[in-house]
């Protein structure tokens, strides 16, 4: 994914005309190739004979007119009800930030997610994870023995314990959107989020977010409660793990009050499950889970669901429920790209009073590149080192404390990333290693080129022979070519971090 989505400034996100192109663009072209060629697409201006649309760099202007063109005057011509002329612009960037999908419920050929507008401006609000922008304090904290605390003047929502006789712990306090890192790996998340948090049951429902082991899916799914009780407190928000909600079931039905555990849960406005997978094997809590959601899907009450992996991925799950995972919005949360992890350092270290030097923080970030919980155990170590030696956050320092811990990496091979690549831009790996040089197989070729040299330890004459015995040379000058450009051009740039994201995290199919 990008790391920034900027739409012209005088194309109203609810422009029907964009929304309505939009809408027959995702009929026809799949979701991957709509989040990275068509995220920034403006209409510019319209007449009976002739339609201009921006996007907001010359890379994805020139690939769209190469590319895509017949399937842009095709979807014009059916969203202005007759063929014209389409001119393709570059305009200026202007520092907003626009996601525009649509509910896959509103579309009559199955791409899953077009978004409906969304705008925020991010320029000037630094929604970093350690220092918030706004909001509760970091320091809120439940009073003792009440159930729960507040933050923001609402109340903290326990976790859902019932039938156990005992109060779950709160929700966390620093898990809010002020606190939340947003980067390529996170932004459509990110953005989801927030508009359900905004208007809980209307935007997305259910969303269910995936991702790895410690990459902010709990922040996420806890902003979103915050969210929610700090524009009603009234509202009934129950928070669960899967393991808690199957426990609970269990226990309800051991103790006769099965009624009451269907009550609790099904009468809820807004309902949280993480670490959904956990329903894999147990018919029992699947079918009753199946019938919760039922209830409140029809309520029109907002669903929130995690998982480690994808609705279709989670093993031995009835198939009736995978489908009504698929019905709202199904969203990754990524690995961080080494700009994200860079903030997320300095933020953590800020969180903690300490102010890390930037090569400091890019060195951490490098050596952890994986897990955001991983990554925040190494700038404790470092802070909390420099506290007890009483000596300031150096590099040496930071070298000194990481000595020893092993640098996590997946492990990218050359048939993900020529996966990723033939997937990402349509063509077949017999194309991507032949001979054609065409602009529309040559730029893939040196973005593997360039993908393969950054993500694996191949040489450049293993390079070569993947493409077809090719001299090292030319390899050395596709890596150089593709470098230069990400100097550049910024969209290009975020293409490339978005495929890297992807790589690591194997967010791809052949």
């Amino acid at each position: 994914m990008a790391d920034a989505f900027v739409p012209d400034p005088d194309a109203a996100t609810g422009d029907p005309l964009l929304r309505t192109l939009l809408e027959h663009l995702g009929s026809r072209v799949r979701r991957e190739q709509m989040e990275t060629w068509f995220r920034s697409l403006s209409v510019v201006r319209s007449s009976p004979d002739e339609v201009e649309l921006s996007v907001t760099s010359q890379f994805v202007r020139d690939w769209l007119q190469r590319n895509f063109l017949g399937v842009i005057q095709d979807s014009v011509a059916a969203a202005m009800g007759g063929r014209r002329r389409v001119l393709l612009s570059q305009r200026d960037e202007d520092g907003v930030d626009s996601l525009r999908l649509l509910d896959s419920r509103h579309l009559s050929r199955g791409i899953d997610t077009i978004l409906d507008p969304i705008v925020q401006k991010l320029d000037g609000v630094q929604k970093l994870d350690g220092v918030p922008a706004g909001g509760a304090s970091a320091g809120s904290q439940p009073s003792a023995g009440s159930p729960g605390g507040t933050v923001g003047g609402a109340p903290l929502l326990q976790r859902s314990h019932f039938g156990t006789g005992k109060a779950g712990p709160a929700l966390n306090p620093n898990y809010t959107f002020d606190k939340f890192v947003v980067g390529p790996c996170n932004r459509l998340v990110h953005a989801s989020a927030i508009a359900i948090g905004e208007n809980p049951g209307c935007a997305y429902n259910p969303l269910f977010v995936h991702g790895n082991v410690g990459l902010g899916k709990s922040h996420v799914l806890q902003a979103i409660c915050h969210t929610v009780l700090r524009r009603d407190s009234r509202l009934r928000v129950v928070y669960a793990s899967c393991e808690d909600f199957t426990n609970s079931y269990i226990q309800a039905i051991q103790g006769g009050q099965l009624e009451a555990f269907r009550d609790y849960h099904r009468n809820a406005d807004l309902l949280v499950i993480d670490d959904v997978q956990f329903l894999a094997g147990k018919e029992k809590t699947q079918e009753e889970f199946f019938h919760t959601f039922n209830a409140l899907y029809d309520a029109q009450k907002q669903i929130v669901l995690s998982s480690d992996r994808p609705p279709v991925e989670i093993p031995t799950i009835q198939e009736r429920l995978v489908s009504r995972f698929k019905w709202g919005l199904v969203t990754e949360v990524e690995a961080p790209c080494l700009q994200t992890r860079t903030q997320i350092v300095q933020r953590k270290a800020l969180g903690r009073g300490v102010e890390v030097p930037v090569d400091v923080a890019r060195y951490l970030a490098e050596r952890v590149t994986t897990n955001i919980r991983e990554l925040e155990g190494a700038v404790t170590k470092v802070v909390g080192i420099a506290a007890l030696t009483e000596q300031p956050v150096t590099l040496d320092l930071a070298e000194s404390c990481m000595r020893g811990m092993p640098i996590r990496h997946h492990q990218v091979t050359v048939d993900d990333v020529m996966a990723l690549i033939t997937s990402e831009f349509a063509i077949t790996v017999r194309e991507l290693t032949g001979k054609g040089r065409t602009q529309s197989v040559s730029l893939p070729r040196q973005v593997a080129m360039f993908l393969l040299r950054q993500h694996t330890e191949s040489s450049l004459e293993d390079i070569g022979r993947v493409f077809g015995n090719r001299d090292h040379t030319t390899v050395l000058y596709a890596v150089g070519k593709i470098g230069e450009r990400v100097q550049t051009d910024k969209m290009f740039r975020e293409l490339l971090d978005g495929l890297g994201n992807r790589l690591l995290t194997r967010n791809f199919r052949a």
